[in-house]
């Protein structure tokens, strides 16, 4: 019998949490709202869609970029003949 009970709690307090959650959501974009942030929203999401953003640069030069695929390269070719060789 308690572990009837024990499961009846844990359902109800599952339960409790979804609900809390939901609360949380609804309050957070009740709040977003009230401070004007839905104008912010709908900016984010027509830059997310990629309306009016820019291309990211690159983190290397292409120099770079042919030195560590150069590198890899040897690197996948030396892997490549010690695999062979141990069969």
């Amino acid at each position: 019998m308690p572990s009837d009970r024990r499961r009846i709690l844990e359902l109800a307090l599952e339960s409790l949490e979804n609900k809390k959650k939901q609360l949380d959501a609804e309050i957070a974009e009740i709040t977003r709202e009230l401070r004007g942030g839905a104008a912010k929203e709908i900016s984010l999401a027509t830059h997310s869609k990629g309306i009016g953003s820019s291309r990211k640069r690159s983190r290397f030069s292409k120099q770079e970029r042919l030195r560590r695929s150069e590198r890899m390269k040897a690197y996948w070719d030396n892997w490549r003949k010690k695999k062979s060789r141990n069969k």
